[in-house]
């Protein structure tokens, strides 16, 4: 994509990737607890860099501000977090049966729960950002 829109603005480049590339289709069933989500957050912040330009000495809290995005975790607890409250409310007796069995007793031991256990509180106070 950089080699194909390097004449773009950053503003379209950034507009083109989240349209194209941050879906994360299947990322509300991921671990998050897994040791993998920090590198793809590693890549995807390089990734960031590039495409808008910015040198890799650009410290990575500054990152998502500057591309008016959530940093890529925060986006994948919000994905985890409005996956988790569809099946807890869902009117099919079988998922919401496994949705709350996984969060609330299996905990640790499915992936659900670890996703709800490592998201933790800032489930409670980023989503009302990806809600809005």
């Amino acid at each position: 994509m950089v080699c194909s829109f390097w004449k773009c603005d950053p503003f379209a480049k950034l507009e083109l990737m989240h349209n194209f590339l941050c879906n994360f289709y299947g990322s509300c069933l991921w671990d998050l607890s897994h040791a993998s989500i920090d590198d793809l957050s590693t890549a995807w912040r390089k990734g960031l860099r590039r495409l808008c330009g910015l040198p890799y000495r650009t410290h990575s809290i500054m990152l998502a501000p500057l591309c008016d995005m959530l940093p890529l975790e925060y986006e994948l607890m919000c994905h985890c977090a409005n996956f988790m409250n569809t099946c807890l409310v869902s009117c099919n007796e079988l998922v919401n049966f496994a949705a709350r069995n996984c969060i609330f007793f299996q905990r640790m031991a499915s992936p659900m729960g670890r996703s709800a256990q490592c998201a933790g509180t800032l489930l409670v106070f980023r989503c009302t950002i990806c809600m809005a």
